[in-house]
């Protein structure tokens, strides 16, 4: 049941999203005056500190990234995404998490990185998560329980990877559904998107995807197979003409890191419609891994200056996850900001009995 609090920051969004319909540039500081009142106790103050100056200033790239989404993104859509996002998460969220990390001494993710599935429809070259064969899943009661027990921590955003999540498309619907005040992203290769999901996508509007793409056509066929950049310019054209928020995941590899840290292909996935990207070096993991794809010391550093130099010049939200240690102070994973769980570590672990708590344990051990 919402308390009193989160009602009345609903409608609260409510009221802001219809401030901005009515003139987007000249209500946009109305609504950070408004989080920062309803913000009294701080839990979100150096984000807003971060954002303010860019937000407000016309000319920044930031300020020109939101009138972005406003203008692409289905309104339900937005108001689900800021409900679930700034509310629950932030808000209420982050509130809980502090009080809990507090008591028991240990760190709360802010997100759960987990995988339902290891089976995948496709056999990119290199793929650590093939390691774990084609059989390994977790069933819809087990997901389901884990977000239980972590919003019970404070924990609102989830991320689904794999494997392709979307062999399990269903099911994560139906989490969608049940789980209505969470956030859900997921890494997908973005073939299996399709004229039906997305129409349920819309339905649910608290589900976003992060579509793997390698490059152009030559470097994403080249890693994933004849035909695969086709199929994710479909998915691409059919998210954006459903006003569906979504984003990219581009691995860089000896063999794409010209491309993937390009002006042009920044351009490229803004005009697609992309609202993130998040960027990722190839690390080789397990026998039959390819360690000719590591990037060198120079690539590295190249993409480290573009990625920087297109955040001041193109409308999207980038991070780059072996480049970005200084914003987030360090490595996020083990538990700080995000915690990954998938069905090999959890029977490894034992912890395949359902009466066995999984999330809490892993976190308050």
């Amino acid at each position: 049941m919402n308390t009193l609090k989160e009602s009345l920051a609903t409608e609260g969004i409510n009221l802001a999203l219809h401030y901005l319909d009515r003139d987007f540039q000249r209500n946009l500081p109305k609504i950070i005056e408004w989080v920062d009142r309803f913000d009294a106790q701080g839990n979100i103050k150096r984000e807003r500190d971060a954002v303010r100056s860019a937000v407000l200033d016309p000319e920044n790239n930031w300020n020109h990234y939101l009138s972005k989404i406003w203008k692409q993104v289905d309104r339900e859509v937005l108001k689900k995404f800021f409900t679930n996002f700034i509310i629950y998460s932030t808000i209420t969220g982050n509130g809980r998490r502090r009080e809990l990390m507090k008591l028991h001494d240990c760190n709360i993710p802010w997100a759960i990185l987990m995988d339902p599935t290891s089976a995948c429809n496709l056999h990119c070259v290199g793929c650590w998560a093939a390691e774990y064969g084609d059989q390994l899943s977790l069933t819809f009661d087990t997901l389901d329980r884990i977000i239980t027990e972590g919003k019970a921590l404070g924990t609102y955003m989830y991320i689904f990877s794999g494997g392709e999540p979307l062999v399990r498309k269903e099911d994560i619907i139906r989490l969608c559904e049940k789980h209505h005040d969470c956030e859900f992203l997921a890494f997908t290769n973005g073939t299996l998107v399709d004229e039906a999901f997305a129409s349920e996508m819309l339905r649910v509007k608290n589900f976003i995807p992060a579509i793997s793409i390698e490059g152009f056509e030559r470097e994403t066929d080249e890693r994933r197979g004849a035909g695969t950049f086709q199929r994710v310019q479909k998915a691409l054209e059919l998210l954006k003409a459903k006003h569906l928020p979504f984003g990219a995941s581009c691995c860089y590899t000896r063999n794409n890191t010209d491309i993937i840290g390009s002006e042009v292909f920044f351009t490229y996935l803004v005009d697609q419609g992309c609202l993130f990207a998040w960027f990722f070096t190839y690390i080789p993991v397990g026998v039959d891994a390819v360690p000719d794809l590591m990037v060198t010391a120079e690539q590295r550093e190249y993409m480290y200056h573009q990625v920087r130099r297109f955040r001041k010049s193109q409308p999207i939200f980038t991070m780059d996850f072996w480049n970005d240690g200084e914003p987030v102070k360090g490595c996020i994973a083990g538990g700080k900001c995000y915690l990954h769980i998938n069905p090999h570590f959890l029977v490894h672990i034992g912890r395949a009995n359902p009466s066995q708590r999984i999330f809490s344990d892993l976190v308050l051990c």
